[in-house]
């Protein structure tokens, strides 16, 4: 059907989808910002802006009596007692975390005041800057608007990226820092003038300040620029290393600050080292690519790390048995495909426990994962080399780096699904670009009712944004747990100290940022104390109706079973998924008869 005769309706179609999609993205960013748990990540961030260190209110709130929550949150509060210089002196004392955006947050907070919707804001602000930045590295790779702009609606409704736009870390920031810093990068090798480098200069700078981890992607980016450069065209290479010192050189104080405090740095990374199991880094790096497009229920009697790895069998089942049917003629072995991944799923079934929640997320997710392996399989057919190896580049950026190191040190840092951004921005991409092409119609994005190849794209573009939705919608009063981590089971803890009238929740100083996170859940009459191992226990159980511990110390549980005038019961307990994790758990106190 001739474009001309078509309905101006139909035309306009995909422009009103994406704008929807935007103002959803809008919605789900700015909706219920206060409304989720506030962990220990965000607080930490709250005493470092506000000019404390973590270990100084711990050992400050250990030498005070019992307090309210008004005192804990005085720790977490810009005012005039603690200045700018205060803040940044106590950022020295994390080194692992590089300093513009909480040295942002603290202007921010200056500004606009210290709630807890205000300082989530800016982490809002920032993740809009990733809409036109991802726009515009789109445009560099492909130079067409339909599949960039595609790219945004995808990602302005991911459930993964609407998770940590609302959350007071730097992760949004460092995610356009990175899209900036690689659309910068092809806009300087294409033009390769002073000032197309010195942007990218400064938008390296920019993700130096944001994340330490943009020194692998920085490298990356190196190695690209190696892999696609051409005969006689070294001077790229050369204005390349020259921008890379400049930032570098403009870096240099902080670096000056990690080297200072290298000690700092290898015990607050501790966590990183140790706990080394495959098994959840392959399921991390697989449910990183399905959160990017859906954030999906799962029965809580379900182990996801071996459902992540049972779809990874089922699709590379499938992937195998699409590749040898294509060999076959008879028509009983076309469904070899679907033959061999029943078969795969009944042998998988004894081992692990399904539902129909279960079930159907992992339909859903076996569909996610084929498409991201196929569009990365149709990227590198359809493109030039240096347009499919930039994204190969920017993903392999920071898992291979981190896996590498977790095998050395026999660590976890990649355990975490934050730290992966560069992979899940490539394949956002890369889905970008298949969907893109495979609905457009010669000319543009045009929606062709008479080709089912289109047809049948339309209806997974449509599934995929739908999941995304869905994901969003249900997580508005959920803190998903890949997120927020050991304190996701804050509400139910909460919810059994809010019962007494009279309760006193006691933490040792290793736990002081887990005992002010809880405190944004409790009842205001809820009383606080950080104790240290000298402290005893028996005259707080005779001033208050009930006494918690939260998650007490193996020293700490020893101490107590020594003492005869206390009886201790632990009265909730985390799941744990894996032994990499840090669950939170619950004692009450009373005095033994």
């Amino acid at each position: 059907m001739p474009n001309q005769s078509r309905p101006l309706g139909f035309l306009l179609a995909p422009i009103v989808m994406l704008v929807a999609l935007i103002l959803l993205g809008f919605w789900f960013r700015f909706t219920n910002l206060t409304g989720k748990i506030f962990w220990v990540d965000e607080v930490s961030t709250a005493v470092r802006v506000s000019g404390y260190t973590v270990g100084g209110v711990a050992a400050d709130l250990a030498q005070q009596g019992i307090v309210k929550r008004p005192v804990l949150e005085s720790y977490q509060t810009t005012n005039s007692g603690r200045s700018f210089g205060d803040s940044l002196a106590a950022l020295r004392q994390s080194p692992e975390h590089a300093p513009l955006y909480f040295l942002l947050t603290r202007f921010w907070l200056q500004w606009r005041g210290n709630s807890l919707g205000i300082i989530r804001s800016l982490a809002v602000v920032f993740s809009l800057l990733v809409l036109p930045s991802l726009y515009w590295l789109c445009q560099e790779l492909f130079n067409r608007s339909s599949i960039s702009w595609l790219a945004v609606g995808m990602i302005s409704i991911s459930p993964f990226h609407v998770a940590y736009a609302q959350e007071a870390r730097p992760y949004s920031l460092w995610t356009a820092a990175i899209l900036l810093g690689g659309a910068s990068l092809l806009r300087a090798m294409r033009l390769n003038n002073k000032s197309a480098w010195l942007l990218h200069s400064l938008c390296l700078a920019l993700s130096f300040y944001t994340s330490l981890f943009s020194i692998y992607i920085a490298a990356f980016q190196g190695l690209y620029l190696l892999l696609t450069l051409q005969p006689k065209r070294w001077l790229l290479l050369r204005n390349f290393v020259l921008s890379g010192l400049a930032a570098t050189l403009a870096f240099t104080p902080w670096i000056w600050v990690i080297m200072q405090h290298l000690g700092l740095l290898q015990e607050n990374t501790s966590w990183m080292r140790g706990n080394f199991n495959l098994a959840d880094i392959i399921a991390v790096y697989i449910g990183t690519n399905l959160l990017a497009f859906g954030d999906l229920p799962i029965s809580p009697d379900s182990q996801p790390i071996q459902i992540a790895i049972a779809l990874l069998v089922i699709v590379l089942s499938l992937l195998i048995g699409v590749r040898f049917s294509s060999r076959w003629h008879n028509s009983y072995l076309k469904f070899a495909p679907l033959l061999l991944v029943t078969a795969v799923v009944t042998i998988l079934s004894q081992y692990i426990y399904l539902d129909w929640i279960t079930i159907i997320g992992a339909l859903v997710a076996v569909g996610i994962l084929s498409l991201s392996v196929y569009s990365l399989y149709y990227l590198i057919t359809q493109t030039n080399r240096d347009r499919w190896l930039y994204l190969v580049c920017l993903m392999l950026s920071l898992p291979l780096p981190l896996l590498i190191i977790d095998i050395i040190n026999q660590g976890q840092g990649s355990t975490a699904p934050r730290y992966l951004i560069p992979l899940q921005l490539g394949i956002i991409i890369a889905v970008a670009f298949t969907m893109g092409s495979k609905l457009n119609s010669n000319s543009g994005w045009k929606l062709s009712l008479n080709n089912l190849c289109q047809q049948k794209w339309q209806l997974i573009a449509i599934a995929m944004l739908m999941i995304s939705i869905y994901s969003c919608v249900r997580n508005l009063n959920l803190s998903p747990f890949y997120q927020k981590g050991r304190n996701v089971n804050n509400m139910a803890i909460a919810s059994l100290i809010n019962q007494s009238d009279s309760a006193l929740v006691i933490g040792e100083e290793s736990e002081t940022m887990d005992v002010m996170s809880l405190a944004y859940s409790l009842k205001p009459e809820v009383s606080y104390k950080i104790i240290t191992q000298q402290d005893s226990l028996t005259p707080y159980l005779t001033q208050f109706e009930h006494v918690f511990i939260l998650k007490p110390s193996l020293q700490l549980k020893q101490k107590i079973k020594s003492d005869r005038q206390i009886v201790a019961q632990q009265i909730y307990r985390s799941r744990v998924f894996s032994d990499d994790e840090f669950p939170l758990d619950l004692w009450s106190l009373e005095i033994g008869l």
